[in-house]
């Protein structure tokens, strides 16, 4: 019923980010938007600072049923293995892969 009046009012508000969580564990998921990329290999501090100032947050909660893009599974490992210097690069060529989830 809410969700009607916002509509019919027009005074939805969009949401905020989501608030930086810790350093996200291997076998967890990680998103930016509607993008997901899953944390296949352990994260460096700073690799995990630089994504947080890229829009990457952990996943808000445990069984996110949100469709959405997916990364392929390399992508992290991509990122880590990446010399900072080229990382805006490669993040970009990564997001371009992203496919849509089963």
């Amino acid at each position: 019923m809410k969700d009607m009046f916002r509509t019919l009012l027009s005074i939805r508000q969009k949401r905020k980010p989501a608030p930086v969580g810790p350093l996200p564990a291997v076998g967890t998921v990680i998103l930016r938007g509607q993008v997901k990329m899953a944390v296949t290999h352990p994260l460096p501090r700073e690799l995990w600072d630089w994504l947080v100032l890229s829009g990457w947050r952990n996943l808000p909660v445990k069984n996110d049923r949100r469709k959405g893009l997916r990364l392929p599974e390399g992508a992290l490992k991509e990122l880590i293995d990446t010399p900072s210097q080229e990382r805006n690069q490669a993040h970009s060529r990564i997001l371009e892969q992203a496919q849509p989830e089963d």
